[in-house]
């Protein structure tokens, strides 16, 4: 499909739209969604190396609540969210909109803490532990 039949002309717009509809992927090409989204536009070349997914959460209608699971009287559900762990070069660039706040939360913090965190990043702790962390 044309970015020119579609009506939209801009192909950030086109992967917004598409991303959540990936849902068989590979390494490479999910590689390249990343690089193209959210890469550098410094014309910096970054690497994303997507280890696994470790969750999906669906929301079934227009209100706020998200589940990790689709509930059986739904059909099609309206958001599908997909977590996936990506392993950061040895040095890596956050850039943070001004609206935006980076806070780095250890994993004890965000354990059963779905008042401060939310109900998404609040299970990262049970959805990492089954991999083994090396810090070096």
């Amino acid at each position: 499909m044309d970015a020119k039949q579609t009506g939209y002309e801009d192909c950030k717009t086109l992967r917004r739209l598409y991303l959540p509809f990936i849902l068989d992927f590979d390494s490479e090409s999910m590689s390249e969604v990343f690089r193209q989204t959210f890469g550098r536009q410094d014309g910096v070349k970054q690497e994303w190396v997507i280890e696994d997914t470790i969750g999906n959460w669906w929301r079934p209608n227009f209100e706020p609540p998200q589940y990790p699971y689709v509930p059986p009287h739904i059909t099609k559900p309206k958001e599908h969210k997909r977590l996936f762990l990506v392993q950061l070069q040895e040095k890596a660039l956050f850039a943070v909109p001004k609206n935006y706040k980076l806070v780095a939360a250890p994993l004890f913090e965000l354990y059963d803490n779905s008042q401060g965190y939310g109900p998404i990043i609040s299970s990262l702790p049970q959805s990492l532990c089954r991999f083994n962390f090396i810090y070096m």
